[in-house]
């Protein structure tokens, strides 16, 4: 049984569809538990049993009601295992394994910043699975760094991305001319692309200045994300494009349900974070898909990026050093140079960051621990 808070949409929510599908092609019995969502019907679809629950609330009196609830589940179902994927309902979940003898698994999906210890313990809570998955080296070390764990309960399983379905050939000419169209790209330009949420720590700042020293380039720059929730930050991207006077050369625009077609039209992705990211599924996508990738240089990029051979790493925060990669990565579309590197990334993309490796990982561990 996993327990996630809700399945709207995201990358945690996507793995515990394409979980719940895999248990039940295993001929297993899959439940999910949520506070709902969008999700919910194509995880019926899959064959998955859906309870909604409020296990997305952070109120502790919430968080204890929601234990009997779950118990109830457990004993009703003979739920042998309970993967939870987020802190507050592992509350929950916590208490209700060891009322019941299950066995639970958690899964780091990020790193939990903590500034106090109060926020600290209530992290500490992913620690307590009798397995903990986490989804790079660096969630790893992250966790040994900060909490009390025993290494060998630590299983890192990567991401993965289905790349019978991330691949270029897959887009028709006529939809990669509408998505060009839909996107303004100007006739015989160059696309880079930076997808990810509009928040400041993601970098969107620095790569304005690195376009400012390279604006006398041919290339448009799409940055794709949700715009709405946090529009400050997003005026001040804007006046920072106009005072550059780059709106040539740069738009942004809303999130972008069809991923892999916006992909298609790229040459370069970027992800020009400035602080770690846990893994960045975004990069193995865009890799997958045979895009050059520039990503810097910390986090799960170190991972999924071999320097020079798959894509490039940039120091964190250098605009000068993104913008001569960037110009780098323009001068050599094209050529035999870009086409081994990003044949190179498709190939390890696909032996260490696949959807099935990802699945198959998951289930030996649920395997084990039954």
């Amino acid at each position: 049984m996993q327990v996630v808070p809700a399945l709207i949409s995201g990358g945690v929510e996507r793995g515990t569809l394409e979980i719940a599908k895999k248990i039940v092609d295993s001929k297993n019995i899959s439940f999910v538990i949520s506070s709902g969502g969008p999700l919910v019907d194509a995880l019926k679809k899959a064959g998955s049993e859906h309870i909604t629950m409020n296990v997305a609330s952070k109120n502790p009196l919430t968080i204890l009601r929601n234990v009997s609830k779950i118990i109830k589940v457990i004993r009703d179902n003979d739920v042998d295992i309970i993967h939870v994927r987020s802190r507050a309902p592992a509350w929950s979940c916590c208490m209700a394994a060891k009322a019941t003898g299950a066995t639970l698994i958690t899964t780091f999906h990020g790193i939990y910043n903590f500034k106090s210890w109060i926020k600290k313990y209530y992290n500490s809570v992913m620690t307590e699975g009798k397995r903990i998955i986490a989804v790079s080296n660096f969630v790893k070390k992250h966790i040994m760094d900060n909490y009390r764990v025993d290494e060998s309960k630590i299983t890192v399983i990567h991401r993965g991305v289905n790349h019978k379905a991330f691949e270029q050939k897959k887009l028709s000419a006529e939809k990669l001319s509408r998505f060009r169209e839909k996107y303004n790209v100007p006739a015989g330009s160059k696309v880079i692309l930076l997808p990810s949420r509009v928040t400041a720590w993601k970098g969107h700042m620095v790569l304005i200045d690195a376009i400012n020293k390279i604006k006398d380039l041919d290339f448009y720059c799409i940055i794709a994300g949700d715009l709405a929730k946090h529009p400050g930050y997003v005026a001040r991207i804007k006046d920072k494009i106009k005072k550059y006077k780059v709106q040539h050369r740069v738009q942004l625009f809303g999130n972008e349900p069809d991923i892999m077609a916006l992909y298609g039209i790229s040459d370069i992705v970027l992800s020009t974070s400035v602080e770690p990211e846990a893994f960045g599924r975004t990069i193995i996508e865009a890799q997958s898909m045979e895009k050059m990738v520039i990503a810097t240089n910390i986090g799960g990029a170190c991972e999924t990026i071999i320097n020079d051979k798959t894509g490039f790493h940039v120091a964190v925060g250098d605009c000068e050093d993104l913008a001569n990669k960037i110009r780098h990565c323009l001068s050599i579309i094209g050529t035999d140079e870009a086409k081994t590197i990003t044949t190179n990334a498709r190939k390890i993309a696909q032996e260490k960051f696949s959807l099935d490796c990802m699945l198959n990982s998951t289930l030996a561990v649920y395997d084990e621990m039954s």
